[in-house]
């Protein structure tokens, strides 16, 4: 068995030292392989970033690769790979992993990475690398997917997907875009990049987080009549968040609103922890330190399975992690400096003119990046409806509405809270197989 290993890491180019020989707690034997190691910056103070791989279920020689990506800035991608669309997870509120029948990996190979250098299992180097922003993360990334192909240059001509969520919806496109530079400095060398997706992703500040979920707690019924309407005097009719009465406002609304609900999904339950902090209110990007051992937990979720299963030495083994580094975070402090100007937004007319597959897909019930952003920004695109909006389905249900335009479609997700993939599974399956197959979900 051994040997049948070995060899089948040399023909197909797999680092052999990477492969996960055991993965631990599994309850079933695995019908696909798992890699597990590190991919170098080179000339970067010693950054590099943790990968696991996961082969396709169905034909992994020819099935396309799909890259996620998580948000934070800060959190891990190992969020998404145990709690989301990884082949085994931790159900939010326990400490079993399960087979996932909806995991990404039935028809493509999935990469986790957890960027930037720092996050999760990711080795930061200097600790002047701990100050980092959209501009260099986006390099950083870049260089760790040329890394990931020269450690699986039988993955080069694979169709290549980028996707994420959440603070992603600015790691995406600004990776895409170096992609695309990449690509035309090198076109002997190219990234086969076809399309990318983007699952509630803070993309224009000016309409994404705060100002959409001012507008969401009036129109979910979170706040009152006569809030609402200071609300309207105090940001000049919704269009200006800056000024002082704005801004108390806003603070008000988070102080009365965000202890009593799940920011993530505003009709969900809010798992609570022993060690969680009374005052759970959150500013997005801005997440409390609820424990120094723990780093950064946002409020009402689950997370006791990742951290008892990733903090074993036993697991860290197997998945090739030396003793060295730090233990695991759902979300580590980062001196993190965002665009809050440029945001993503001015990146998507160049986007979509290199003729790449776009999805933006948003879970309606979202709190953090509410879907009432994303369709205003989207508007502001302008661009030419090609399909007109619509209703799509999953088992004879009506799983959320679409509409396409030239050259990207909204699809949004009914009953979806933030992480769109863990609390509605088989729909993020529908709409990625479709997006990806090129078919249209109905």
């Amino acid at each position: 068995m051994w040997v049948y290993l070995f060899l089948l890491g040399l023909a197909f180019g797999a680092p052999f030292q990477d492969l996960v020989i055991n993965q631990p707690q599994l309850p079933d034997v695995p019908n696909f392989d798992t890699y597990s190691g590190y991919l170098d910056i080179p000339n970067s103070g010693g950054k590099s970033l943790h990968y696991i791989l996961v082969t396709s279920q169905s034909n992994p020689a020819t099935d396309p690769l799909i890259l996620w990506l998580n948000g934070g800035p800060g959190c891990s991608s190992l969020d998404g790979f145990f709690y989301e669309h990884g082949p085994y997870l931790f159900p939010e509120d326990g400490t079993e992993l399960v087979r996932n029948q909806y995991a990404w990996n039935t028809n493509a190979s999935v990469l986790y990475i957890e960027a930037p250098a720092g996050v999760g299992f990711s080795i930061l180097g200097n600790e002047a690398n701990n100050s980092t922003d959209d501009e260099l993360t986006a390099h950083d990334n870049l260089l760790a997917v040329l890394q990931f192909f020269r450690k699986f240059p039988e993955y080069r001509n694979h169709d290549f997907y980028i996707t994420g969520e959440s603070y992603a919806g600015i790691y995406v496109p600004t990776l895409v875009n170096n992609i695309l530079m990449y690509n035309s400095y090198t076109p002997y060398n190219r990234i086969n990049i076809v399309g990318f997706a983007v699952g509630n992703g803070v993309t224009d500040w000016n309409y994404d987080t705060t100002p959409a979920f001012m507008r969401m707690a009036w129109y979910y019924g979170l706040i009152g009549f006569n809030m609402y309407n200071k609300l309207v005097q105090d940001c000049n009719n919704l269009n200006d968040w800056n000024s002082e009465n704005c801004q108390n406002d806003t603070e008000y609304i988070y102080d009365s609103v965000l202890p009593n609900i799940n920011i993530y999904d505003i009709y969900g339950q809010c798992i609570y922890h022993e060690n969680a902090l009374e005052d759970t209110k959150l500013r997005f990007k801005y997440l409390y330190d609820m424990n120094p051992n723990l780093g950064i937990i946002p409020p009402c979720v689950g997370w006791v399975g990742a951290y008892t299963y990733l903090r074993n030495d036993t697991v860290r083994a197997a998945f090739n992690i030396p003793t060295s580094v730090q233990e695991w975070k759902l979300c580590s402090s980062l001196n993190y400096l965002s665009d809050y100007i440029h945001g993503s937004y001015y990146l998507y007319p160049s986007l979509i003119r290199a003729g790449l597959k776009i999805l933006i897909y948003s879970g309606d019930v979202d709190g953090a990046v509410p879907l009432i952003g994303t369709r205003m920004w989207l508007q502001n695109l302008n661009l030419q409806m090609i399909t007109p909006y619509s209703s799509w389905y999953v088992d004879e249900q009506v799983a959320g509405f679409q509409i396409e335009y030239q050259g990207l479609k909204l699809v949004t997700v009914k009953g979806a809270g933030h992480m769109v993939p863990q609390w509605k599974p088989a729909q993020a399956w529908h709409m990625l197989y479709d997006f990806i197959n090129g078919s249209q979900i109905i």
